[in-house]
Order: structure tokens, then C-alpha cells, then sequence
């Protein structure tokens, strides 16, 4: 266990390389925390708002994706603005969203109930948010190649992880999506966030399966982690260099919660990540 606040629905985690920190969300508990590599003490943020996905601006600051907008906050004061709002309507709010190679900030949106398909996936760009794809019940494992020329995403329920085209300068979208990884029936649990590592390979949370995954750039499965969590949401790599992999979880919905789930779980590898871009506001 490498933090042991209880999340609700922890998500979003960001190692922000500028202040040797990992940054994380409690969406449904409107939280922020940070804690730095070289300390075991946890700082928690109170938000007006439901937080779900950063993105690095600079040392002092990074954008957050909230259920109404994009806000830049300030991590020493605690102070934030919102910088772009969303066009959308309060029964629905931001999920899962990491920022492209390009700088552009790629967020999915959906109903707050989870349970109908109005979400979107948003690009965000010099101040720009333009629509990418439609009709998304649960967006999820938003992340990229190196080079920026694919992007990975998943609709959680369709079990599905797909990889799409993308412009290496702006993270627009330049062609159709082909399945990356197809989910067996067998398989328990369904793909959550995903972060790709120094070598190119997804490793993918499976909520409800306790486990992260590990695809190498073809879609094989390479590695299984098994965790005393029942719902991880999303991984991370961390330290001064990136050698080390966390996974926020949730304990939303569960009947009877181990000491373990809605805690940050840390999972032994030996792998190596790569450091995330700096978003254009």
C-alpha cells in the first residue's frame, strides 16, 4: 500500500516530474491529493467540484478536468480558475483523460449515473475543446503512443480497448479505430485506465478483476498483477525515475471493503515509464 487514504473513486493519477510528486482524485468525494516521492505525508485539497483527470502546466500548477470544466489550480495555494467550461449539463461530468504528446488534453465525459451513452471523448487545445468521438457510456484507458501517433481509449462496458490514428502535433484524430485488446467472456472485470510504458507496452487497471494488466504494442496480454483490491482504476508510474508503478482504486459500490480497496496500491515490476507532456492551455 503505497497511500492508505480511502477513495471513493480514486482516479486521474499524475506524476508531476516538476515537483517529484504523484497528484490524484477522489471524484465522487471532490478531493485532490499529493503527496511528493521523498515523504510519507499526504496533502488533501477540497474541491467545489467533482476532479477526475490532470494535466502538468508547470511547477506551481496543473489543469484539472472536473464534472464543469477545465480549472488551472495552483498546488501551492490551493487556489484555482476555471479556464475552459464544458458545454454540457449537469447530469454528466469528466472521467478518465491524460494529456497527448501534442499538449492537447484528451478527456472523456459521461452521466453521472454511468448508465445511459451521452458522453463524449473532448480534445482540448490552446483553449480550444472540440469533440472527438461520440455515444461513449464509461470512457476509460485514454492514453498514448510516445510519438503521439495512436491513441488508446475504451467505452468500459464494451470490453473493449481501442487504438485510433492520431496527428502527432495537434492529437487530432486522422483515421478509424481498429480493436487493440478484445476482452474474453471469461475474462472477470472490465478495462478502466491505462498508461503506456517506456517500451511502448499499455498497462491497462481491470476494475472489478483486481488486477492490472500489462499489452505489448500488438494487444498481447505479457503480464498479469494481481491486487487486494477489488477495483483498480487507473495506473501510474512514479519516483524521480519513473521505476515504480502505483494504481488509485475505488471502493464505490462495494458490500465489504478490505483495508485495501479505495487505497493507492503500489505493484512491483521493474519497469520503466516516461515522463508525461506538459499540456497547451
Amino acid at each position: 500500500m503505497w497511500s492508505s487514504e480511502v477513495l471513493n473513486l480514486g482516479e486521474g493519477p499524475l506524476t508531476h516530474h516538476l515537483r517529484n510528486s504523484l497528484i490524484w482524485c477522489d471524484i465522487n468525494n471532490r478531493r485532490m491529493y499529493e503527496r511528493f516521492f521523498d515523504s510519507e505525508d499526504t496533502k488533501m485539497f477540497e474541491l467545489p467540484v467533482m476532479p477526475s483527470a490532470l494535466g502538468i502546466i508547470d511547477q506551481q500548477r496543473v489543469l484539472v478536468a472536473t464534472e464543469l470544466d477545465f480549472r488551472v489550480f495552483d498546488l501551492d495555494s490551493g487556489e484555482s480558475r476555471v479556464h475552459v467550461p464544458f458545454p454540457i449539463d449537469e447530469a454528466l461530468r469528466a472521467n478518465d483523460g491524460r494529456v497527448h504528446p501534442s499538449g492537447a488534453f484528451w478527456i472523456g465525459t459521461m452521466a453521472k449515473d454511468g448508465r445511459s451513452k451521452p458522453g463524449l471523448i473532448w480534445r482540448l487545445m490552446n483553449g480550444e475543446l472540440t469533440p472527438l468521438i461520440q455515444d461513449v457510456q464509461v470512457p476509460n484507458s485514454i492514453c498514448f503512443a510516445e510519438d503521439g501517433s495512436y491513441a488508446y481509449y475504451t467505452d468500459t462496458p464494451e470490453r473493449t480497448i481501442w487504438k485510433v490514428p492520431t496527428d502527432p502535433e495537434t492529437g487530432a484524430i486522422t483515421g478509424a479505430k481498429t480493436p487493440f485488446v478484445v476482452f474474453p467472456d471469461d475474462l472477470k472485470g472490465g478495462p478502466d485506465g491505462s498508461v503506456v510504458d517506456g517500451q511502448g507496452n499499455l498497462w491497462n487497471a481491470r476494475w472489478g478483476g483486481s488486477a492490472v494488466d500489462v499489452y505489448n504494442k500488438t494487444g498481447d496480454r505479457i503480464e498479469t498483477y494481481k491486487l487486494p483490491a477489488m477495483q483498480p482504476t487507473c495506473p501510474s508510474f512514479i519516483g524521480e525515475n519513473l521505476d515504480r508503478v502505483i494504481t488509485t482504486t475505488a471502493s464505490v459500490g462495494l458490500n465489504s471493503l478490505t483495508e485495501f480497496d479505495g487505497t493507492v496500491l503500489e505493484i512491483t515490476s521493474g519497469i520503466v515509464g516516461r515522463r508525461e507532456p506538459i499540456v497547451r492551455l
